[in-house]
């Protein structure tokens, strides 16, 4: 996922909320795209959009896809049945994916996270799903209200989901690096006695 100037592992040094606000607080998908299994995840993303309900599209998704990419699936907000489960996340594995943001509903949630992978979802539900719509690989996407395009940055962390696209990411990643260099100092200045009202110029 590498973008001039900026590695695949400096940006799973970057908080989601930090590049959020390199961008204008912008990019964030919405709180209800929460992280379900494993720890952060970086890398860029490749995209799907599927049926309520149904994962054939994501099988055929994860097939396709490269190794270290985040598959970012609009599976139209359903929570009626889940698109995702343990058999496509160890295909994932094999296939050496960094993680999938789902914006949609999964299952075998138990059996994900003593795998440890990267799973972010809307939410969880037992029933499982249909395997007869055919959906699309590789068009842009809305996932947690932002819309996504193959090989956008994609950084998810405890706080959630942040998108950078392909086209800003060597600019926002420096505004982020800033950001966090600025935060440091102010931090700093607070444990050194200063008001963050003084700091923020909050009056």
């Amino acid at each position: 996922m590498n973008s001039p100037g900026a590695a695949a592992g400096d940006w799973a040094e970057l908080p989601a909320a930090t590049i959020s606000d390199a961008m204008g607080r912008m990019g964030a998908m919405h709180a209800g795209i929460t992280r379900l299994s494993g720890e952060r995840v970086a890398g860029r993303a490749f995209t799907v959009q599927t049926g309520a309900g149904d994962n054939s599209t994501i099988h055929r998704a994860v097939n396709a896809a490269p190794p270290g990419a985040v598959l970012v699936i609009d599976a139209e907000a359903h929570l009626g049945r889940a698109v995702w489960g343990f058999v496509l996340t160890v295909a994932a594995l094999k296939r050496r994916l960094a993680g999938a943001v789902i914006d949609g509903a999964v299952r075998d949630i138990d059996a994900i996270r003593d795998l440890g992978w990267p799973l972010y979802a809307r939410g969880v539900c037992p029933l499982g799903p249909h395997k007869g719509f055919e959906g699309r690989v590789g068009d842009a996407v809305q996932c947690g209200g932002v819309i996504v395009a193959p090989g956008d940055v994609v950084v998810g962390d405890a706080d959630g989901v942040a998108i950078v696209p392909a086209e800003r990411a060597t600019q926002v990643f420096a505004r982020a690096s800033a950001r966090m260099a600025e935060e440091a100092d102010w931090v700093r200045r607070i444990e050194n006695g200063e008001s963050s009202l003084d700091i923020l110029g909050i009056k």
